[in-house]
């Protein structure tokens, strides 16, 4: 990593809502500390947590500390939430057709509409929730494009970027050779695309 200094939000942008996706591939490069310089602070659902600690990342959600803020949905956002979850399930772009498989994207979603969220980013990496967070006006990105701020504020360098994408890759993240070589090119370029 280049620096230690913490970059600027995106315009507008004061805190980050996670789902499960970025996070991990955050978690596979060793990268959580890029993510927690360019947001103070990421809010997490319960559902995403859970789906963490399903896979092994209680190390890692430990090491983040008090930059990641874990929330619960209240009786009413989660009957949403499930409600989403089946309208991600159910859109072309999804590859698996059961709703609760969807819940924490679906939480992601439901907690970036509450007011105390209109400010934040969405971090959101499947295809289908993302078209369901376009649908709801949400602002959101991938890990891929915090990376790009990340390069955007010197914290990286366009080469580091694709090799954390890689090794993303590596570890089994549904990133294509053509994304990562796209991705790469914008940060060489110097575009921000969040």
């Amino acid at each position: 990593m280049a620096q230690a200094h913490r970059i600027a939000c995106p315009p507008g942008v004061t805190h980050a809502v996670t789902n499960t996706g970025p996070l991990i591939s955050a978690f596979q490069p060793n990268s959580v500390g890029l993510l927690t310089q360019i947001f103070p602070v990421i809010h997490v659902p319960v559902a995403c947590v859970v789906e963490l600690e399903a896979h092994g990342w209680e190390a890692e959600i430990s090491a983040a500390g008090r930059q990641l803020v874990i929330v619960k949905l209240t009786g009413s956002e989660e009957k949403q939430a499930r409600a989403v979850a089946r309208k991600i399930a159910r859109h072309p772009d999804s590859h698996d057709p059961v709703a609760a498989t969807h819940l924490g994207e679906a939480q992601a979603i439901v907690l970036s509409r509450r007011p105390a969220h209109r400010n934040n980013v969405l971090l959101l990496d499947e295809m289908a929730a993302r078209a369901i967070a376009r649908e709801a006006g949400l602002r959101f990105s991938g890990f891929p494009g915090v990376l790009l701020l990340a390069v955007q504020g010197k914290l990286i360098s366009a080469e580091e970027l694709k090799a954390r994408l890689e090794l993303c890759r590596a570890s089994g993240t549904h990133y294509g050779a053509g994304f990562i070589q796209r991705v790469y090119e914008l940060a060489r370029r110097g575009r921000r695309r969040l």
